[in-house]
Parts: structure tokens; sequence; C-alpha cells
């Protein structure tokens, strides 16, 4: 019988997390340009300006911010955790 190593499994436990990573980044993408709002929230927020709302959701590395204001084109920004709400 072969012995596992314990090196093995760290491998296994690492590379099972960057799957898991990925499948979640993935779902919320996903949803997100169907407009749907994502499932994996880790803190979530909405901001009130004079003229709209934007609804900001921060997930595992990345951020999704869906704007309802009069002042900015976009309606929905998905994109690395270190991204910023637009102002303008």
């Amino acid at each position: 019988m072969k012995k596992v190593n314990k090196g093995d499994i760290i491998k296994i436990v690492i590379l099972s997390l960057v799957i898991i990573w990925i499948i979640v980044f993935f779902i919320d993408y996903f949803r997100v340009r169907q407009a749907k709002m994502p499932i994996f929230c880790l803190t979530e927020n909405t901001k009130e300006y004079e003229d709209g709302t934007v609804y900001s959701c921060t997930g595992l590395g990345y951020k999704m911010y869906q704007y309802d204001r009069d002042s900015i084109d976009a309606s929905i920004e998905f994109g690395p955790f270190f991204i910023k709400e637009r102002t303008e």
C-alpha cells in the first residue's frame, strides 16, 4: 500500500480551493451579466446620492457596482477588488 505524502495533501487542498474560487467567481460574473444579483457577496452596501443610488457588492477577489444614477452612463461594473466606484 502506498503512503500518502503530506505535501500531496496540501497540493490537493490548495488546488481544490482555487477551483472553488474560480467557480464562485464565474457564477457571480455570469449572474451579473444577466442583470441578476450576485450570490456570494461578503459585503453589500447601497449609497444614496442626489441623482440616484449605487449598490456595491464585494466578493472573494472582485467587486460589483450597480449604478442607478442620472450622471453615470454605466449601469453595472464587475471587476477586480481594487476597482473604485465611479463618481461621474
